[in-house]
């Protein structure tokens, strides 16, 4: 849950309870949060196990290694949703650049690095052809490094928006025709497991995040897919 706080609250983003905040063109909305039908996914079990870990591994670091975590904050500040500078504390810089570390294949740093270049991470258009069972992603990229990438299930016509929807599908390397990123078989398999057989007439929003090695990520590229 992420809010903004003024004379009461002005903005509020995630969810609280059994509720979700969320904003767009006509305004601030809450609705009820419906529970999922197996909180207990893989998926979740797999990212609880990582976050203790990375927990644990924070409390064996030696003084000095904790140190370094604590004179990184202000290098590693961050734009949040509402566009406003945030510094996480060390442990929490820890656990934030290392667990996007983790999903790349990159191992746990002890010690805080230096800032790194993010990768670039421009989606222009995802194609699904469903004859083929593939979903090509289109756009700007860099050669040689692994993207996540995120989808949603097919929403209703009428949704615009989908950063509360993005769920992680898995990674990919970069492969290179033309500038286009293309994951077949795997992806589309691993999309059509968590969300089901694509529907055509459904919007569904595919995109990529990019990570760096010191573990700093872009925000996501997102489009509308389209059926081929």
């Amino acid at each position: 849950m992420l809010v903004k706080w003024g004379s009461i609250i002005v903005k509020g983003s995630g969810k609280l309870g059994g509720h979700v905040f969320s904003s767009g063109q006509s305004g601030a909305s809450v609705h009820t949060s419906a529970r999922a039908r197996n909180p207990q996914t893989l998926f979740q079990q797999n990212v609880r196990s990582r976050f203790t870990k990375l927990t644990q591994a924070w409390r064996d670091l030696t003084e000095v290694q904790r140190e370094s975590w604590y004179d990184a904050e202000s290098s590693f500040s961050r734009a949040n949703r509402f566009g406003d500078v945030v510094t996480l504390s060390g442990k929490n810089l820890f656990e934030s650049l290392n667990i996007n570390r983790q999903i790349i294949g990159l191992a746990v740093l002890n010690t805080a690095p230096l800032p790194s270049e993010i990768p670039k991470n421009r989606v222009d258009v995802v194609e699904i052809d469903q004859s083929l069972g593939t979903i090509s992603i289109k756009g700007e990229f860099a050669s040689s490094q692994k993207y996540v990438i995120v989808g949603t299930k097919g929403l209703s016509q009428g949704v615009r928006e989908s950063q509360d929807e993005l769920r992680r599908l898995g990674i990919t390397n970069s492969e290179f025709d033309g500038g286009q990123i293309r994951f077949i078989d795997t992806q589309y398999s691993r999309y059509v497991g968590r969300f089901g057989l694509p529907i055509v007439g459904r919007k569904i929003f595919i995109g990529t995040y990019s990570i760096s090695t010191s573990g700093q990520r872009s925000p996501n590229s997102v489009v509308q897919a389209v059926f081929v």
